[in-house]
């Protein structure tokens, strides 16, 4: 079938759809959970969120905030905006998939499985730099899959101005060591990533202390202590605690069993001399959740499925697209 007809198309519109219904009952049902969102919009913008180590996340929040006169106020805006974003993503990924060669139907099916496997991930609240993730990290996926030697700097500074996961960009050229056959430009690669890894560490630490006030004065609100130069909060002993044994005996095997399959997926792709580079970088990704995160806030596994989704379906259904061409 033509890749012009429009039914993949109409068939992504009325999926996306019906995920828009299922986030409106999961995102916007509790107004606690919501109005914390909306509060932490409210005080990256002033310079007063609940952690330090938020106060660089401006650009989700500033649209957000931008979008209040045409929605009808914080919350209709906050809808607005994660509705908007997660059809971007969808249609994004679907665009994307097309452009490395991915036919019509093929892109709609890799579409199905992400809009499922994001809705199985979608926590009970979802802050805007979570949404702007995930369309983030589909462009560094087609960026990488199309094989540029380094990331596009407007894609990096964006990053740094919403979330410190854009410093996982650098790092996918710091592993060009892994890279089988390593390619001509491994060195400038390395230099390179090294180097934008640590200038961007720098753009977000000076951006916190430019930007942070001091602490919201929230009721009954409990701050943790910062981590020193980090400045993110460590939660690895109660994330372990988490994946090896609450999740087991309070109905979240969910979420503990996903992790651990993940795991082995990625340590499977290593023993096996397969896109070891992209495991590598997956399982530094997982580890920055069990350090800093919360392994059952699934929302933090969004941008590594946005990754995924670009990385696995262009490479493979790609080459199967071009290897069925007459030579």
């Amino acid at each position: 079938m033509s890749s012009r007809q429009p039914a993949p198309l109409v068939a992504l519109g009325l999926l996306t759809l019906g995920e828009l219904g299922l986030l409106q009952r999961i995102l916007f049902a509790d107004p606690r959970e919501y109005g914390f969102v909306l509060e932490s919009v409210r005080g990256v913008l002033a310079g007063t969120p609940v952690s330090k180590s938020w106060a660089h996340r401006l650009l989700a929040p500033a649209l957000v905030r931008a979008l209040e006169p045409l929605a009808g106020g914080p919350l209709g805006a906050l809808r607005a905006f994660t509705f908007g974003t997660v059809t971007a993503a969808n249609v994004l990924l679907f665009v994307l998939l097309r452009k490395s060669g991915v036919d019509a139907w093929r892109s709609l099916a890799v579409c199905a499985a992400y809009v499922v496997a994001r809705l199985l991930l979608t926590y009970r609240l979802e802050y805007p730099w979570d949404e702007v993730d995930a369309i983030l990290f589909l462009l560094f996926a087609h960026s990488v899959v199309r094989g540029r030697s380094l990331v596009p700097g407007a894609l990096l500074l964006v990053g740094l101005f919403n979330h410190e996961t854009a410093l996982l960009f650098p790092l996918w050229y710091m592993l060009v060591p892994l890279e089988r056959p390593r390619p001509d430009t491994a060195p400038r690669e390395l230099a390179l990533g090294s180097a934008a890894l640590v200038a961007g560490g720098a753009v977000i630490a000076l951006l916190r202390g430019a930007r942070y006030v001091g602490r919201p004065k929230l009721s009954g609100q409990v701050f943790e202590a910062a981590t020193p130069v980090v400045e993110n909060h460590l939660h690895v002993s109660h994330n372990l605690h988490q994946l090896v044994y609450a999740d087991w005996t309070h109905a979240r095997r969910f979420i503990g069993t996903t992790f651990f399959v993940a795991l082995v997926a990625l340590v499977t792709l290593i023993f096996r001399s397969k896109d070891v580079r992209a495991a590598v970088w997956s399982l530094a990704f997982l580890s920055t959740v069990v350090a800093f995160g919360y392994v059952n806030e699934t929302r933090h596994y969004l941008p590594l499925l946005s990754f995924w989704a670009v990385y696995w379906a262009a490479r493979k259904y790609a080459a199967v697209e071009h290897s069925s061409l007459p030579a």
